[in-house]
């Protein structure tokens, strides 16, 4: 028999995203909800090391995510439709957006190239 156990509200509302060395991709594909649905809330590290990770965050329509910067970086959406507005360079600090619209959101750090991620709206 399996059981499953309610997470705590904050660990549904906040998804902690820590940075990770290069490499890898999203895995494409959709994702299933986690039990109790997506959060409406993700944080994503960008650091010296010149990678977002997990590539890939998701969040509920309406929800935020805060990339925090110890190094310059900078977040930029493209020409995406319904996208955030983008985040000029940033060093130390941290910055939040709104994802009001379902979809996927790529992004870039245009200083370092390879240096992308994608934020998921459901």
């Amino acid at each position: 028999m399996h059981r499953s156990r309610a997470a705590p509200l904050g660990a549904l509302t906040t998804l902690a995203v820590l940075l990770a060395g290069c490499g890898g991709g999203d895995g494409g594909g959709t994702t299933s909800p986690p039990p109790g649905g997506f959060p409406a809330a993700a944080a994503v590290t960008a650091a010296a090391t010149n990678s977002f990770s997990p590539r890939t965050v998701d969040i509920v329509a309406g929800g935020n995510v805060t990339w925090m910067f110890n190094a310059i970086h900078n977040v930029r959406f493209g020409a995406t439709a319904g996208a955030p507005q983008d985040i000029p360079d940033t060093g130390d600090g941290q910055v939040a957006r709104q994802f009001v619209a379902a979809g996927r959101f790529p992004y870039n750090c245009t200083l370092h190239p390879g240096m992308s991620g994608t934020v998921v709206v459901h």
